[in-house]
Formats: structure tokens, C-alpha cells, sequence
């Protein structure tokens, strides 16, 4: 990569990580201005325009690149390993991932529900794209095989619900407390979720 290339992508992660660490130290993007973020990151105002058109923009790119990173994590494990050796294993991956870059997933968990109308929008369909992939692999395991496209959905939904609720526990507690518990009661959780639906009647619609 050329010198000149490296610091433009250095120069947009320095704003990006400006605006999370902003948006950490008081409200929401929408309270985030140009300027500030600027200052933040070491440039002048007219220099966030190389990297981004506006704010809008910003934040737009900041949610595709976190849930984009997440779903790769996430697939890569499912790849490697499949039953009750994915589930834990996917939980591991995801507490690492949320430990090594907890201010994206706060903007997330933030955005998801108060964030601005397209940014919300986003944030959404992102999620819906991890649950459409955890379909689709889940498909492959010979214990759903049988199920229709809709309710390989419809579970892929449930397990992805209480990932994002195991981000939402982790964010809220300290980094020097001890999350193997968090970890093991979440395992459980998604074992139960998984294991229930090998008793679902796709034909009858009830177990």
C-alpha cells in the first residue's frame, strides 16, 4: 500500500474513533458536530471533507464496518465448528470481539433504538443480514434440514436477540469483573433455544 494511501485510511480511523470516543464521553451522533470531531481526530474542519461528505455519512460508514467486522468473527466460527462446540464458541469470539472494541458496540446499542432515522435504518438491516447468514448456515446442520427458510428465520432471530443482549450485559459491566458466568449462562441460553427447536413441527406449526 502506497505511504500517501495508509495515511488517508489512518487519517478516517482517527475520526472515527474521534466520534466514538465523543459519543463515550457525553450523548448521542446526533449531538456530535463536524467541527468537534475534527478537533478530536487533529484536523481542520475542511479536512474531514477528504474522508467523508458529512456526518451522515460517517455514521453510516461506522455501522456497516462494525457489523460487517462482527458478522465475519462470528461466520469464520460457525465454519470451524458446529453443534455445542459453535455455541460456546461463539459466544467466546463474541465477548473477545465486544472486549476489544467495546465503543462500537455502545454506538450500536445506542443508535439501534435513538439514533437518527437512517442510521437506525442501517443498524437494522445490518442485523437482519447476521440473521439471513445464521439461517443460511443453519441450514447445513443436519438437525434442521427439515426446517422451511421462514422458520430457519425465525430461530436464527432468537439466537441473535440473545447475542445482542449478551453485548448489552457486557457493555454495562466493568472490565475487571469476571465474566465466565456471563458466558456460561448465555451458552446455556442459546443451547436451549437450539435444542428446543429440534422438537418444532414446521408442518403443524406447534411443538
Amino acid at each position: 500500500m502506497a505511504l500517501r494511501e495508509e495515511k488517508k485510511l489512518q487519517t478516517r480511523q482517527a475520526l472515527i474513533e474521534a466520534a466514538l470516543t465523543l459519543m463515550h464521553e457525553g450523548g448521542g451522533f446526533s449531538g456530535l458536530s463536524l467541527r468537534e470531531v475534527s478537533r478530536q481526530a487533529g484536523l481542520v474542519p475542511t479536512g474531514f471533507y477528504r474522508h467523508f461528505p458529512d456526518m451522515e455519512a460517517l455514521g453510516l460508514d461506522l455501522a456497516t464496518e462494525a457489523c460487517l467486522n462482527l458478522r465475519r468473527t462470528m461466520r469464520e466460527v460457525r465454519l470451524r465448528a458446529q453443534g455445542g462446540a459453535a455455541v460456546l464458541e461463539s459466544v467466546k469470539a463474541l465477548v473477545a470481539f465486544i472486549r476489544e472494541q467495546p465503543l462500537y458496540f455502545e454506538f450500536l446499542a445506542r443508535e439501534r433504538a435513538g439514533g437518527p432515522p437512517k442510521l437506525r435504518h442501517v443498524i437494522h438491516a445490518e442485523i437482519r443480514r447476521f440473521v439471513s447468514e445464521l439461517a443460511e448456515d443453519l441450514s447445513k446442520w443436519p438437525a434442521y434440514h427439515r426446517f422451511p427458510g421462514e422458520d430457519l428465520e425465525m430461530l436464527a432471530d432468537l439466537v441473535v436477540n440473545t447475542v445482542i443482549h449478551l453485548a448489552l450485559d457486557l457493555l454495562a459491566q466493568p472490565y475487571e469483573e469476571d465474566e465466565s458466568e456471563l458466558i456460561s449462562r448465555t451458552a446455556k441460553q442459546l443451547r436451549l433455544i437450539m435444542l428446543g427447536a429440534m422438537s418444532w413441527h414446521p408442518e403443524k406449526g406447534a411443538i
